[in-house]
């Protein structure tokens, strides 16, 4: 059946919205490019992403990580289960969404590993209570809970043969994370030991890097059929 019997086939107002969505997402999925981070794979922690085009050097990303290690051997062995999600817009040098690029972020994730003090680029509340950093943390202390995300991602795409390309990329900015504190399976959120009553949640602020790596990217191709017009 060839595409004019399939719009006649379709009510009117059914073919305006039809022939609307094809004409938009033809060209959207011919630019789409899919990506994998080299970078954590090998640790076999996923992390897959989405760019749509929206324009000249402008696009729009989405992408997700996750992390199911219960003992993560290059962290002591300490748990290491994350999960996050982000929505992305980018501003590139080249009109061809090549070269350098900046954009902001936003982002959710969910969590239960110990602090990564490493990534932490300032803790407001840590300096304004003059707190020390603890340097030797019991590797069955950790965090359980859900953070939010506000950054800038900068990075840099160079475009391959065949469709493929390389994206080096890093984002920071501020999260906002609502956790509870465990050793082994005991929780220690307690303001002083002779309490009761835990906290239903600790908060934290910092401004951290929290993502980044090398993306092999993939420029989705379309699957174009020629049609008979006159039939």
């Amino acid at each position: 059946m060839t595409t004019q019997a399939i719009l006649q086939s379709i009510p009117f107002p059914k073919q305006l919205l039809t022939f609307s969505f094809f004409v938009v997402s033809v060209p959207i999925i011919a630019q789409t490019e899919a990506k994998v981070n080299l970078a954590t794979l090998p640790f076999l922690i996923p992390n897959f992403g989405l760019e749509v085009p929206l324009g000249e050097k402008q696009s729009f990303q989405l992408d997700v990580l996750g992390s199911f290690w219960d003992e993560q051997p290059l962290l002591d062995d300490t748990p290491f289960h994350v999960n996050q999600v982000f929505l992305e817009y980018r501003w590139y040098q080249q009109s061809d969404t090549q070269k350098w690029f900046i954009g902001p972020h936003i982002g959710f994730g969910m969590f239960t590993l110990q602090k990564p003090d490493f990534a932490i680029i300032y803790d407001y509340w840590e300096e304004k209570s003059g707190a020390e950093k603890r340097l030797d943390v019991p590797d069955d202390e950790y965090q359980s809970g859900r953070a939010a995300f506000y950054g800038l991602t900068v990075g840099y795409k160079k475009r391959l043969k065949k469709g493929f390309g390389l994206e080096f990329f890093i984002g920071a900015g501020l999260t906002q994370s609502w956790y509870k504190g465990y050793k082994g399976l005991r929780r220690v959120d307690l303001d002083y030991p002779d309490e009761t009553d835990y906290r239903p949640f600790n908060g934290s602020g910092e401004v951290v890097a929290y993502r980044g790596g090398l993306m092999l990217t993939y420029k989705i191709p379309t699957f174009e059929t020629k049609n008979n017009l006159d039939e």
